[in-house]
């Protein structure tokens, strides 16, 4: 049988008292941003690669009985068939393991009342705390949850009347960037294929690309915008296709990832040659955009740095809230840019 590794025989290893080690592995950040027991970070970092390839397993189960605590925290995401998505999960169950916390997932594809039942459920197994991407339409569930007390923030969407904090991509600023480099190619008639659901991170982008038409001279900004529905039907991106071509489109911005490779597939099956007859940028990776030459750029958003700070104040929040501080005024909202990757 294998052994059951403790943390005596840390100690032993990394030759350090078990009162230290104890303190290493229940060093948690507290209400005012600081640990609770003091370790230098030399001693404790040696401590937790110890503890790593010895394959330490604590006792979770007893800890969570004696504390009145699940280490439980849920995120609710909404397409996880998307990188974008995909990336932000991955990341987060590293950063969930390495503060002690299990992470359950779950996914809305954009329906509210999926939304309102993955939110209800996780709260029937006492999450400890939220990161969320609310579907639009659910802010009944949205003030549920912060009625309820429990520690929340929302990424990639923000929501003035909301009292949690938000971290985001500046999409005004992204879509300058992108509408910039249409023009860089010579651009004259640009159009751009968006969602037609009505979330922030959307509109923002819209909002951008009708002022950035309107500076280029174009009195109906809104006439060159085309819109797909979430689950796009099998028609609709040759339906777009077909107008855009009608147009005279020679500049094409597309808002996500997912509809960019449904347009390129169109596009390429009525030969149109993508960027010498149209040219394209998008939003959010694809490894379908290096098939091209020149390969198609596209809005790279921070997700490292925005998944990070997302945990790191979720982590706060829930230790100031289980310090029996008042975690209502915790609201702020942080931005971040997005980088134009032209490969």
């Amino acid at each position: 049988m294998t052994k059951h590794i403790t943390i005596k025989d840390i100690a032993r290893e990394a030759g350090v008292s078990v009162s230290l080690v104890s303190f290493v592995m229940n060093n948690r950040i507290g209400a005012d941003g600081k640990r609770k027991y003091r370790v230098s970070e030399d001693t404790r970092l040696r401590v937790l690669e110890v503890a790593r390839r010895l394959n330490y397993q604590p006792n979770s189960a007893a800890r969570n009985l004696r504390q009145g605590r699940t280490h439980v925290i849920g995120a609710v995401l909404s397409d996880m068939s998307n990188i974008f998505y995909g990336s932000i999960a991955r990341q987060l169950e590293d950063l969930a393991i390495a503060h002690g916390f299990t992470l359950l997932i779950g996914s809305t594809d954009e329906d509210p009342g999926k939304f309102d039942s993955v939110v209800r459920t996780f709260l029937e197994k006492d999450v400890e705390g939220f990161i969320v991407v609310p579907a639009a339409g659910c802010d009944e569930t949205m003030n549920y949850l912060q009625d309820a007390g429990v520690p929340t923030v929302v990424i990639d969407r923000h929501f003035p009347y909301l009292r949690v904090p938000n971290v985001i991509t500046d999409n005004e600023d992204a879509m300058e960037k992108a509408f910039a480099a249409l023009l860089q190619q010579g651009a004259k008639r640009i159009h751009m294929v968006s969602y037609g659901m009505r979330i922030s991170s959307i509109i923002d982008r819209e909002t951008a690309f009708a002022r950035c038409l309107r500076q280029s001279g174009v009195e109906d900004p809104e006439g060159r915008i085309s819109r797909v529905s979430f689950d796009m039907k099998p028609e609709e991106p040759g339906q777009i296709v077909d107008r855009l071509l009608a147009d005279g489109c020679d500049g094409l911005v597309i808002a996500s990832n997912m509809p960019a490779v449904s347009i390129i597939k169109a596009l390429f099956r009525r030969k149109v040659r993508i960027q010498k007859d149209i040219w394209i940028v998008s939003f959010d990776y694809s490894n379908v955009y290096g098939l091209f030459d020149p390969a198609i750029p596209y809005i790279q958003q921070p997700l490292a740095e925005i998944t990070r700070k997302a945990s790191d104040i979720l982590f706060h929040l829930i230790e100031l809230r289980n310090a029996g501080g008042d975690i209502r005024g915790e609201n702020a909202r942080y931005v971040y840019e997005g980088t134009l990757i032209q490969e």
